[in-house]
């Protein structure tokens, strides 16, 4: 407890008034509310436990770059310029299994399926990778359309598609159980696509680049939705849509 000291150091009132703050199966609550059980009653707001520490998950052997978690929760992914994909337990910190290895370079960005069943990844080596979730293996060939570093991935929300972006400042669509492209790169950014995401409904793609635009495309037949989003004064490195898909978000250096 951080309070430990100057607790037991003072007066039993201070001891009182810690039981306020203090969770329910702590030590401090279990063993000081025997001494003064009619001292105080908290109606609401008592924790159970305290909250865990900030905890550092090691592992890596070079800059983490990129993280993920699980539909679920119960897993975290990340990439690292170390060229491997770790998956870690979100409970414990620790790491599943051994790193996932493949790419030739940095990896630059990570995503699970909907299902948390599959895992997909893009590097600096320029291809995509996927894997299974559960065991690391890599499934199939690598795939390779992009003539720059892959720096954005995500899966359509129902696991049939993955869409990729690169600092070729193309937007790639593919086929997730075989890999291959879905018709030709998506052209409009003038610079390297940072950032990309499927709608709710999958028939929508944002992207977002390093040319400060955000654009919306048709990810049927990947063409441009309208004029591209401006307003931003620096590179555009993430967007999403809201759950109801109504709505955009998105963050750039700009600091906004």
């Amino acid at each position: 407890m951080a309070f430990s000291v100057p607790i037991q150091d003072s007066a039993p009132h201070i001891y009182i008034s810690a039981l306020a703050f203090s969770p329910r199966k702590s030590i401090l609550h279990s063993e000081r509310l025997k001494r003064h059980a009619n001292t105080l009653n908290v109606t609401q707001g008592y924790e159970e436990t305290y909250p865990g520490l900030p905890r550092a998950l090691r592992g890596h052997g070079g800059r983490v770059y990129t993280v993920g978690t699980s539909p679920d929760g119960s897993r975290i992914l990340s990439g690292s310029g170390h060229k491997t994909i770790r998956l870690w337990d979100a409970e414990t910190g620790q790491p599943l299994g051994e790193p996932l290895r493949g790419h030739e370079d940095c990896v630059t960005a990570v995503a699970f399926s909907p299902s948390g069943s599959r895992i997909v990844s893009g590097s600096r080596d320029g291809t995509i990778r996927r894997w299974e979730a559960d065991n690391g293996q890599s499934l199939g060939e690598p795939l390779r359309g992009h003539e720059g570093a892959v720096l954005a991935v995500g899966f359509s929300s129902d696991g049939s598609r993955i869409v990729s972006g690169s600092e070729d400042k193309t937007i790639r669509l593919w086929d997730a159980d075989t890999g291959q492209p879905l018709g030709g790169p998506l052209r409009r950014h003038e610079q390297d696509v940072f950032a990309v995401a499927f709608s709710p409904d999958g028939f929508r793609i944002v992207s977002g680049s390093r040319d400060r635009l955000i654009q919306l495309w048709d990810a049927e037949n990947g063409q441009p939705l309208g004029e591209p989003l401006e307003g931003h004064e620096f590179w555009v490195m993430a967007v999403g849509f809201s759950p109801d898909g109504s709505r955009i978000v998105s963050g750039s250096h700009d600091k906004t």
